[in-house]
């Protein structure tokens, strides 16, 4: 049965979120710990042996454990080769090729049109401004399992070839699939350096982050996993830069009577057929939209592929929040900041005007999440568990970095040298001090 919960109840259960980073595992993956390691081990202990073994064995660990938990022997290559994206791309349906080629392309219009640009100015003595320039190598894990995403490879490799970044690793669980490779081939258009790894999970990151013989060392790693992936990104920050802790996908929908209960059950299940532990959720005002909602979604659910996962998450994570005004609904959305809120009110413009926190909204029943997950144009990477109050969607800013430029004119640096001279010497950092007065 999908829920109907009041506010309060929602805020209690629903709207509580535990960290992603302490989600407990489940008996069967823990089984697997055992069985692999000898003894019971928490994730974070499971990641930290991964890596120091990467660390310290290089390509040999890294096909010892991709034969240990993705049962896959990659000892003859780890790389994938250029002819094998190439059949790859060969292989796929015409109409698949057609519509990659047609996002991709619209993925990176999008993207072009942020606004970004080095700068200069003279009007405050000498030359003083930002230098952009783009990270040198990046890379991307690509998730397996049983849904295969290109998407994720568009939306996350589109915004760093606008960006300029010059050499691309992409990293994902073996056996790749043949979509996955046909959608990397299609990147190698773009004037990239572009090589793919078959090699997923802990070990795949740890290879990121430090390199081996094989796998390059990267700058900075980009993309979402499970728990281990998660864990393991966290772990090596620093080493280099990551794009966040990412955690289930969230949805929230704020509708009122005015909305098609059909089209919201159908967008709710879109997003909870993602993962047992996706949060998709409807506020609304009108408790006949409710139980409309309700009722169609109790009817879609049996006709879904992934019916299970769906029908769990919505239970479970999600379901049908009644709030007495629409005000205490925008509170709630600000407070929770969703990864993605849709809006299909009467009144969506005011109401948007009044969102503070959220990673995308989308405005109206024609701007649903699934266009913005495929084909609208903005990254679908964004973020989740609250992150959305001080982070962004993946962007081409993602791919950037600032230098900041200094060259002061002899004129300016005696009429301020001063100032610093006097700053430092109320900081006790004598050296400063003396450096600033020999410019007076």
């Amino acid at each position: 049965m999908i829920p109907i919960y009041s506010l309060e109840e929602a805020e209690n259960s629903i709207l509580i979120r535990k960290s992603v980073v302490n989600t407990p595992v489940s008996p069967q993956i823990n089984d697997q710990i055992i069985k692999i390691f000898g003894k019971a081990l928490t994730p974070q202990e499971v990641v930290k042996r991964i890596i120091n073994d990467v660390i310290k064995n290089g390509d040999v660990a890294l096909i010892e454990w991709t034969k240990k938990l993705d049962n896959t022997d990659i000892s003859n290559s780890i790389e994938v080769k250029v002819d094998q994206m190439e059949t790859a791309l060969d292989s796929i349906d015409a109409k698949i090729k057609e519509v990659l080629t047609k996002t991709i392309d619209r993925i990176l219009a999008f993207h072009k049109k942020q606004p970004i640009s080095s700068w200069t100015t003279n009007d405050l003595g000498g030359i003083l401004g930002q230098i952009i320039t783009p990270i040198q190598r990046v890379g991307f894990y690509v998730p397996g399992g049983s849904a295969p995403l290109p998407s994720t490879i568009i939306h996350s490799v589109c915004p760093a070839i606008v960006a300029g970044v010059d050499e691309i690793v992409i990293v994902s669980p073996p056996p790749i699939s043949p979509i996955i490779l046909a959608t990397c081939n299609l990147m190698r258009d773009f004037n990239v350096k572009l090589k793919v790894f078959r090699i997923g999970g802990v070990q795949a990151i740890a290879a990121l982050a430090f390199g081996t013989d094989s796998v390059p060392k990267v700058n900075k790693i980009v993309g979402p996993g499970n728990i281990f992936v998660t864990l393991a990104k966290r772990e090596v920050y620093g080493i280099v830069g990551i794009d966040g802790i990412a955690g289930p996908t969230e949805a929230i929908i704020l509708a009122d009577e005015s909305a098609d209960p059909e089209l919201l059950a159908a967008d709710l299940l879109a997003q909870a057929e993602h993962d047992f532990l996706s949060i998709p959720i409807l506020l609304t005002t009108s408790p006949d939209l409710a139980d409309k909602v309700k009722n169609s979604i109790e009817e879609q659910i049996p006709k879904l592929s992934r019916a299970e996962i769906a029908q769990y998450a919505i239970e479970n994570n999600g379901g049908i929040i009644l709030v007495t005004t629409i005000k205490e609904a925008i509170s709630a959305i600000n407070d929770f900041a969703p990864e993605h809120l849709s809006i299909v009110t009467k009144d969506s413009q005011e109401i948007l005007r009044q969102i503070k926190n959220a990673g995308g909204v989308f405005l109206g029943e024609s701007s649903c999440e699934v266009m913005g997950d495929y084909v609208a144009g903005p990254s679908h990477i964004m973020p989740t568990g609250g992150a959305a109050k001080f982070s962004s969607p993946l962007s081409v800013l993602d791919f950037l970095k600032i230098t900041s430029l200094i060259a002061l004119d002899t004129k300016t640096v005696k009429s301020i040298a001063s100032l610093a001279e006097l700053l430092a010497s109320k900081e006790k950092l004598t050296a400063h001090s003396e450096a600033a007065r020999r410019r007076v």
